[in-house]
């Protein structure tokens, strides 16, 4: 049985060694008619466009997103034709970096004044805060 199964491999290489010589096989002959096929049996849909109800609970769910609009329509304001220089990232990374400085400046100042204390730390250690 085994002389015989080595028999039918020699046979069989060949043949199959003729027949990749002769088709030779690429990417792209495989994967493009496989994207057509792909294309026209998944339909494409449109994004579909958020309900105002969804948008609603969402903003009352996540209050932030509307404060960080609000911190941009501000900084746009405030820049006036030069806002239009930046993206709404640069403004939001610009905003926030000189909200720190100013409560780490001010922070300072109050701890100049109050012997080494803000004014949040002394309220909170008469009960205020």
């Amino acid at each position: 049985m085994t002389s015989l199964a080595l028999k039918i491999d020699n046979v069989d290489r060949p043949n199959m060694n003729a027949a990749v010589q002769q088709l030779p096989l690429s990417q792209e002959k495989i994967i493009t008619p496989l994207a057509q096929v792909l294309d026209e049996s998944l339909p494409v849909s449109a994004p579909k466009p958020i309900s105002q109800s969804l948008k609603q609970s969402l903003d009352d769910l996540f209050p932030e997103q509307e404060y960080d609009g609000k911190i941009i329509q501000e900084a746009k304001k405030a820049l006036g034709p030069m806002a239009t220089q930046f993206s709404e990232n640069e403004l939001k990374d610009t905003v926030t970096k000189v909200q720190f400085l100013a409560e780490s400046w001010l922070d300072d100042f109050e701890r100049e004044i109050f012997e080494g204390k803000t004014l949040n730390e002394l309220l909170h250690e008469k009960g205020g805060l």
